[in-house]
């Protein structure tokens, strides 16, 4: 029996993959970005999404893939060398909204996200924040204080 394209695929997908305890890290190309790059066909595709689709099926329209092996590893320094991004272990891959891939990393974001109070101590909640169309929080208490200091001067 004959083996198909997209079994050849597979062969030579798993052929660049090793298997630990814990991630499986694509030891094939890398792209500068840091992922795995596995070529399907003519197209370039980064490996981890292929390992996503062989196994959970079609990534949902608008969310991305989250290596959650990579947030729950505090020591990993992020960026392009984060060596999480080259795991293509099906089960430490989740599709969630672009934010939340954001919030849950190990950078300046997820960092300034995980705050609960303005530099001033007030908190950040519904009734004393309001966020910019940049995406800051602005803490309402703290504007206050700035006008009534401004006004007075």
């Amino acid at each position: 029996m004959a083996e198909t394209p997209e079994g050849r695929a597979e062969t030579r997908f798993w052929s660049k993959v090793t298997k630990t305890d814990t991630c499986w890290p694509w030891a094939a190309g890398i792209h500068r970005s840091g992922y795995g790059l596995f070529s399907v066909g003519h197209k370039q595709i980064y490996a981890h999404r292929f390992s996503y689709q062989l196994h959970k099926g079609p990534i949902p329209e608008g969310l991305i893939l989250d290596h959650t092996c990579h947030g729950a590893d505090a020591a990993c320094p992020s960026g392009n060398g984060c060596l999480h991004r080259r795991c293509v272990n099906p089960d430490h891959l989740e599709a969630v909204l672009p934010v939340q891939n954001v919030y849950r990393g190990n950078t300046l974001a997820a960092e300034n996200a995980a705050k609960t109070q303005c530099p001033a101590g007030h908190p950040y909640d519904n009734d004393n924040t309001y966020v910019t169309p940049q995406g800051w929080r602005v803490c309402r208490r703290c504007v206050a204080q700035r006008e009534a200091k401004r006004r007075v001067a």
